[in-house]
């Protein structure tokens, strides 16, 4: 999944899933650069579309240890997990994926999860002591959901074996459970438009 397909799926449940996502009660943003306009973007693809989508051949790696090349890692690793985290709250709380108007496709779910197993492979391949030992804990439960994801469609009635697999996976991120509970979080209601 490119990082704007992942910002977008993350932004549509997290406006729903805020409340229940983050320590402090609101859900991480997705991270934004500026551009030498100063115009605000989404980063971490290439003309918006991830290396590799499209049939495009992906560019040459930069060097990793190269700070540039550093940023970008960080920048694409947090929007991942993010996401991830966001979505996974909507589907960890029965009350806020009811008050979903649309959700994500089977393939878009997968995509995300995929993004993230992505951080969790470059993780493991990192130097020992450079990669996020929660990322690590986090991998059995994001396994478990992608199998269980690519055999259900979803819809606002989750199953329980994904329900508890979303809230596990959010434990091992170091997300509390609310504390209202699970059951109970009603999220936060969306802005509304002007």
């Amino acid at each position: 999944m490119n990082i704007s397909g992942a910002a977008a799926l993350s932004a549509a449940l997290s406006a729903l899933a805020a409340g229940c996502a983050t320590r402090e009660g609101s859900a991480p943003e997705p991270a934004e650069s500026r551009s030498a306009s100063g115009a605000g973007e989404v980063t971490g693809s290439q003309g918006g579309k991830a290396a590799g989508e499209g049939g495009e051949e992906a560019p040459a790696r930069a060097d990793p240890a190269q700070p540039e090349a550093m940023m970008d890692r960080t920048r694409n690793h947090a929007m991942a997990t993010a996401g991830f985290a966001n979505t996974m709250a909507a589907f960890a709380a029965p009350r806020v994926i009811a008050k979903a108007k649309s959700l994500p496709s089977r393939e878009e779910m997968l995509r995300c999860i995929d993004a993230y197993l992505e951080v969790v492979a470059e993780t493991k391949r990192a130097p020992q002591g450079e990669g996020n030992q929660a990322t690590l804990d986090a991998e059995p439960y994001a396994l478990k959901l992608r199998a269980l994801f690519a055999a259900w469609t979803p819809s606002t009635t989750v199953p329980p074996e994904i329900q508890r697999n979303a809230r596990d996976v959010l434990a091992a991120l170091g997300v509390p459970e609310p504390p209202e509970g699970w059951d109970r979080c009603e999220g936060r209601a969306a802005p509304s438009s002007p």
